[in-house]
């Protein structure tokens, strides 16, 4: 919710008289948190298996899984936009996505459905898939990464979680550039960052995984004012306009204070509208950027003067929360079925070999 609010804010702000705050400075780290948070759920949801399996099938197993949660819904917005554009070229003459070229659009397509342009292959249709392209490439390298964090060697483990620290510290200090309001440090995107960004963090988010496991400091991230103090200094940091690489190292520290809460702050996060939100939050990442455009057209046509400031903001808050409709139809309708079709397909070639090496004398 708070990089479509981001974005939301940005698009309204080219279309005011003059800008406002945006409704969530910043929102960018939330991707961060993602990258963190992934890599914890992941070690919570499939080291038990890698532990105990023989051989690559717990490693198949996992990419079968996290490609059955991600394709469907990527492989379909990237046709439903180079569809719509085709057509709306040829009915109107206009194309109403930017980032669907369309000289070169069946070549965009293969690349995008194949989560290849945020690894710098190919042209981006949507640009929001850039970070799920890079995902991708951390589940691939998965096992190495549990070797890493979960293995025997406490100095392997140190050494992994000092080198994706100085891994980020590089990123920032050497991607970063003044932003046009000169205040803070803006890091400009580039494939091999946003790699390294994403698996420096999802180890981190590994590291925390094996913190919570150990249930060292549960007494001491398990308090209410743990999370509030570490939430705080994330909320002060940006609001102070900190440059990001103040505000990363207590990324991992936000994780574990949520994971290991059995106060108030866990029950606000386990209220049914929060989970809902959970529920869609990849369908809503991966639906909003292209209604931005279409909002833009509606507004001219309404308002076809510059906004004011207020209406602006106004009207990128109503967007942000608009967007849970489309997200939830996009998860009922499409993330959900093709998550099972590409699970039930698995478990049927599985079963069949199965069968085979039973059949073999």
């Amino acid at each position: 919710m708070a990089v479509v609010a981001m974005h939301f804010s940005a698009t309204m702000q080219e279309n005011t008289t003059r800008s406002f705050p945006s409704l969530a400075p910043h929102a960018e780290l939330a991707v961060d948190v993602f990258f963190v948070l992934s890599g914890f759920i992941m070690a919570y949801t499939y080291l038990p298996s890698f532990v105990a399996g023989q051989g690559s099938g717990p490693y198949w197993r996992f990419l079968v899984k996290r490609a059955a949660r991600i394709l469907p819904l990527n492989v379909a917005v990237s046709v439903f936009l180079v569809l719509t554009a085709l057509l709306s070229s040829f009915v109107f003459g206009l194309n109403p996505f930017p980032h669907v070229k369309l000289d070169s659009w069946a070549a965009d397509l293969v690349t995008n459905a194949l989560m290849l342009p945020g690894v710098g292959i190919g042209t981006s249709i949507n640009w929001p898939a850039w970070s799920i392209s890079v995902e991708f490439a951390a589940y691939l390298l998965f096992p190495i990464f549990l070797a890493c964090i979960f293995g025997r060697s406490r100095a392997v483990f140190a050494i992994s979680c000092l080198a994706a620290l100085a891994l980020l510290i590089g990123i920032c200090l050497t991607n970063a550039q003044l932003s046009p309001d000169g205040l803070h440090n803006q890091p400009w995107p580039s494939p091999w960052r946003d790699l390294a960004r994403c698996c420096s963090e999802f180890v981190l988010g590994l590291a925390v995984y094996r913190v919570y496991q150990s249930r060292r400091f549960c007494r001491f991230f398990e308090a209410d004012w743990m999370a509030l103090i570490v939430s705080g200094a994330i909320v002060g940091l940006i609001l102070t306009r900190k440059p990001d690489l103040f505000v990363l190292p207590f990324l991992p520290l936000l994780v574990l204070s949520l994971s290991l809460n059995n106060g108030w702050v866990a029950r606000l996060m386990a209220t049914r509208f929060l989970h809902f939100l959970g529920l869609i939050s990849f369908s809503l990442y991966l639906v909003h950027d292209n209604f931005r455009s279409l909002a833009v057209y509606l507004i001219r046509h309404v308002h076809p003067a510059p906004l004011s400031p207020a209406l602006g903001m106004l009207l990128a808050a109503c967007c942000t929360l608009l967007m849970i409709f489309p997200a939830w139809f996009s998860y009922v309708w499409v993330e959900k079925p093709g998550r099972k079709l590409i699970r039930s397909v698995a478990d049927l070639r599985r079963v069949s070999a199965s069968s085979r090496s039973a059949q073999l004398p």
